[in-house]
């Protein structure tokens, strides 16, 4: 079977909120961080099944529209554990930082997952979880074969911020270490801006380097 993803830059921010489908009309979100409206039509234009909502971490620009597709089309959503507190906290989820105060929903059912579980919605939807901290408690990226959706972790030439609450340099350099030592090449569906590929990343981007050793 195969997989395709569409990508939609939803809200102020552009934030990245993928859709990954298979031939089958199976469908996963990732990340609906805004436009609620805007999403649900493109969902139901392509009459795909809609199985799960993903977040790669609990930032509000990143589920800000997840409240309203899950109520909409009754499906769970999955995030990892250590990042679940931020979705119950305008601070701790940026919604007072970002402005979006009055589009904020707690969201109060939420499926944690850890890393290395696996999530698989149909023979082709089969997601790896690997817990990447750094640029909070609780971010992950997802795997599904060649594909890996990073969230704010790993971007085109540049990474996730560690200056909000929850974040940590020392545990984001060792979340792009462990990506910068994966073996072969992956698709990269980022968080925000244009898409790219872990051998670029790898070739280019400084933050993949390993750090020279000291003399």
């Amino acid at each position: 079977m195969s997989v395709e993803v569409l990508t939609l830059p939803l809200g102020e921010l552009e934030a990245n909120c993928h859709i990954v489908y298979d031939d089958q009309n199976n469908a996963v979100v990732i990340d609906p961080g805004a436009e609620a409206d805007r999403l649900l039509a493109v969902l139901k234009e392509k009459g795909w099944k809609v199985h799960a909502i993903l977040l790669t971490h609990a930032h509000f620009d990143h589920f800000g529209a997840a409240s309203a597709v899950m109520d909409e089309l009754q499906i769970p959503i999955y995030l990892h554990l250590q990042d679940e507190p931020l979705l119950h906290s305008i601070q701790l989820s940026l919604a007072d930082y970002l402005g979006r105060v009055v589009e904020y929903q707690n969201i109060i059912v939420c499926n944690t997952v850890q890393e290395g579980d696996v999530l698989q919605f149909s023979d082709a939807l089969r997601f790896t979880v690997l817990h990447t901290p750094g640029h909070s408690p609780g971010s992950v990226c997802y795997m599904l074969g060649d594909k890996l959706f990073t969230g704010d972790t790993l971007f085109r030439d540049a990474v996730g911020r560690v200056d909000f609450h929850g974040g940590n340099l020392k545990a984001m350099r060792a979340s792009l270490h462990r990506l910068g030592e994966m073996e072969g090449d992956y698709t990269i569906y980022c968080g925000h801006y244009a898409n790219t590929t872990l051998a670029r990343e790898k070739a280019y981007s400084p933050y993949l380097k390993p750090a020279a050793p000291r003399k």
